[in-house]
């Protein structure tokens, strides 16, 4: 019976509240004697205004609200962004993928063994040239003369083919042949050295020895050179001068060989000072003394043999072949160029 009258009450009491408020949810009817009267609200209704009346809602919490994104922390201006200064890969370019011997090269912590270089080998062959008398185009020839135009063929043959020219003084100061080492010899000193092989020599920059009979240059023999013409080709640093004795290799001497019964005495009474004359009147004229003498025929003679290798660095004689220089600079072979053959039938091209 309690419960009911508190049940009435209650709702007494909510009727009462939704009739103060003429806008209320209910809508209002007219009774028999013209009073509203207000209609009662649906139970849900009442229901949920009861439970807000007894029970009111706690304060929302704006941590769990849609705007929890204004509480949350907000980068610092001062702070680098990672996300922009993190360098981003170029989709364009391919990744690179580790090289397998580089990392098996990192992972390898011992030394590699240094492989030695092999010394470039010297050069001890060499080729040496015998010309004489040189002559205009045209003119007759013999074994021992070349013309003008032959020259020039020779001088350019030998540029083709990487041919360089050394002189007597690089052979005794024992500077290293080149790849391919030619010296170019002129024996007896004819004038034609000086008017038609010197301006080739020139053309060419090709160096030559000269080897002098120097009794002929002395006495003005105009076949021969003069000391002027010798002077001027020393001077250009292309031309040097030898030995081919004074007065021994005229028409009618036998060179340096010893004479049928002639005593050593009597030889060297007459060889020795020959060749003396003939490097005084070289270094007198010339400045410098010969480094070279070149046997009259071709021919030694074991007399001589001493004072020679006293007085020379180098000899030439007139045997057939190429020179080993490791086996020294006396008696070294040489190669005769005449009209018959080309340069190409006596060097390897």
């Amino acid at each position: 019976m309690k419960k009911i009258e508190k049940l009435l009450i209650l709702l007494s009491l909510a009727l009462c509240l939704t009739a103060c408020h003429t806008g209320g949810a209910g809508s209002a009817s007219a009774t028999a004697d013209g009073s509203a009267v207000a209609d009662p609200l649906p139970a849900q209704t009442l229901g949920s205004q009861f439970e807000a009346a007894v029970d009111p809602e706690e304060p929302a919490d704006v941590s769990s609200s849609a705007d929890a994104s204004l509480s949350a922390p907000q980068p610092d201006a001062s702070q680098p962004d990672s996300s922009q200064s993190a360098p981003q890969p170029d989709a364009s370019q391919p990744v690179s993928q580790p090289d397998a011997s580089q990392s098996a090269l990192q992972t390898d912590s011992e030394p590699q063994p240094v492989q030695p270089q092999e010394p470039a080998k010297k050069n001890y062959k060499l080729y040496v040239l015998m010309y004489h008398h040189f002559v205009e185009e045209g003119a007759k020839c013999n074994p021992w003369i070349l013309t003008d135009v032959r020259f020039r063929e020779d001088l350019q043959w030998l540029a083709d083919h990487n041919y360089t020219t050394v002189l007597p003084s690089e052979l005794a100061a024992g500077q290293p042949l080149p790849a391919r080492a030619v010296m170019i010899t002129m024996d007896d000193g004819y004038a034609s050295n000086y008017r038609l092989a010197f301006p080739l020599l020139q053309e060419f920059q090709a160096k030559a020895v000269i080897s002098l009979i120097t009794q002929y240059t002395q006495d003005e023999d105009p076949l021969y050179l003069t000391w002027d013409m010798c002077r001027e080709m020393a001077d250009s640093g292309l031309v040097e001068f030898g030995s081919h004795t004074h007065a021994s290799h005229g028409e009618g001497e036998c060179g340096i060989k010893r004479h049928k019964g002639e005593s050593r005495e009597e030889y060297e009474a007459r060889i020795l000072p020959d060749i003396q004359t003939s490097i005084d009147l070289i270094t007198e004229h010339l400045g410098t003394a010969p480094q070279l003498f070149t046997y009259p025929n071709g021919i030694k003679d074991s007399w001589a043999a001493g004072f020679i290798q006293e007085h020379f660095a180098i000899t030439l004689t007139t045997v057939w072949g190429h020179c080993d220089i490791s086996k020294g600079l006396y008696s070294m072979q040489r190669y005769n160029v005449s009209m018959d053959g080309s340069l190409s039938d006596i060097l390897p091209a």
